[in-house]
């Protein structure tokens, strides 16, 4: 039962009961008066979108009541759906007003508080991904605003679907922000790298022989392009010029061979007819944007990190090998209470690191890829995390090889990660927060543990 609905139902079912007739023989009280509820509720989806929203009632037995289409998505258009669902509730003599919506980025949010005033109405929100379900359950094939709203109508009329729960802990939610600023600013650190490395490759190819990897990328490397950044200037600059450079910045990076070995590899590269200020103005700026970049995915990490250090899920996860701070951050700030799922299946699907299911029949066809679901955020970490564990953890180390080795090395390598990602999410990470146990490398000190700390409700 949604939570919203729960008290509103609470209280009519209390006038219902004071109000039924003495039991008739075969008639199970109880299952009467959620019959007459159901019929006394209005069940609303609503399609919200930029600017606009479309709104779409039924009734318990799926009759259509009416429809609002291209309702403008600010206060007086907020004002006009209530006027509306006020007038269906009382032409067709109704008690509850139910509203479900979907969590489409920030658009819902003035409508959301907006329903938060009105006396007898529930409000319902749904991820978009259990629409695009009900969508498929009812060979909806064609997408409109009116039949995302009759789908969300129906979902919350069959009451089957799982409604999303908003957290109310403002460091959580701070957290979560900061994570995921921090991974856009990720995203943005990456291209602006591609960006960098393509044109050096250009114009001089011998700083990605010289700096392989992440090296390229060294604040070091960023303060010689400012004197000297062509082929013929850094011959001409020599070794010790270079290596000064270098060192100044850094003393246990680089020294003097990495120097000579610049140098010789700048010696054969030949000059590109281009305006030299212009290519290295544009490297410098590169150079600083990532800088800057960095600068505040630190921040922001640091900043969410110490939102979220004095929870144990925190305390917890930072046992695990390779749960940094960026990782860290993100599933704690993401998943939030896991009290709140059943079981590791439920978590590893929230995080969309399982396959989708199709039944046509007595007939279940599985996906072969992941749903993809839930907030890529946390994805992406648990997918990092478990780059971490197929290194320290020997099981999945053994996983990693198993299943790597029956693909191609480049897909193999991710569907890999991908496995032991869930496979953690489900049988570690559930179990570490539920239970507030620690994290083990192998796997027979954690039998070990369980046995001297068994599970009361295992």
């Amino acid at each position: 039962m949604y939570r919203e609905l729960q008290p509103l139902r609470r209280t009519l079912s209390a006038e219902l009961r004071s109000a039924l007739l003495p039991g008739l023989p075969g008639i199970e009280p109880d299952k009467l008066i959620e019959t007459y509820l159901d019929q006394l509720t209005l069940f609303v989806g609503a399609d919200v979108a930029d600017l606009t929203l479309s709104l779409l009632a039924i009734d318990a037995s799926k009759e259509e009541l009416g429809s609002l289409l291209n309702v403008t998505n600010d206060a007086s258009g907020f004002r006009q759906i209530t006027t509306w669902l006020e007038k269906l509730r009382s032409q067709h003599q109704l008690r509850i007003i139910a509203v479900a919506c979907e969590a489409t980025g920030v658009y819902y949010w003035g409508f959301w508080d907006a329903l938060a005033e009105q006396p007898n109405l529930a409000r319902i929100l749904y991820n978009p991904r259990t629409t695009e379900h009900m969508g498929e359950v009812l060979s909806k094939r064609v997408r409109t605003e009116l039949v995302d709203a009759y789908l969300l109508a129906e979902q919350l009329r069959l009451g089957s679907t799982p409604e999303v729960v908003l957290s109310q802990d403002a460091d959580l939610l701070s957290a979560r922000f900061c994570s995921r600023s921090a991974r856009d600013l990720a995203q943005q650190i990456n291209r602006k790298k591609n960006q960098l490395r393509a044109l050096l490759r250009a114009y001089n190819p011998a700083f990605a022989q010289a700096f392989p990897g992440q090296k390229f990328h060294h604040p070091a490397v960023y303060a010689l392009f400012e004197h000297y950044l062509f082929p013929d200037e850094i011959v001409a600059a020599g070794t010790e010029t270079i290596a000064a450079v270098l060192t100044s910045h850094c003393r246990t990076a680089f020294d003097a061979t990495v120097a000579q070995q610049l140098v010789d590899l700048c010696r054969p590269v030949l000059l590109r007819p281009i305006t030299r200020s212009v290519i290295r103005q544009r490297v410098l700026d590169l150079a600083d944007d990532i800088t800057t970049a960095q600068s505040r995915q630190r921040y922001f990490i640091r900043t969410g990190y110490d939102l979220i250090k004095p929870r144990s899920e925190t305390k917890l996860l930072k046992q695990t090998s390779g749960a940094g701070l960026s990782n860290t951050l993100a599933l704690v700030s993401e998943v939030g209470d896991v009290q709140r799922f059943p079981d590791g299946e439920h978590l590893a699907s929230f995080l969309g690191l399982t396959t989708s299911k199709h039944i046509s029949g007595a007939t279940v066809y599985k996906a072969t890829h992941i749903t993809k679901q839930g907030a890529p955020n946390a994805r992406y970490a648990a997918v990092n995390l478990a780059d971490h564990l197929r290194h320290k953890v020997p099981y999945y180390h053994t996983m990693y090889q198993r299943i790597a080795d029956r693909k191609p090395p480049h897909k193999g390598h991710f569907v890999a990660l991908v496995a032991i990602a869930r496979h953690f999410t489900t049988n570690v990470l559930y179990d570490m927060w539920r239970y507030q146990r620690p994290f083990f490398l192998e796997t027979e000190d954690y039998r070990q543990y369980l046995k001297e700390h068994p599970h009361t409700d295992h």
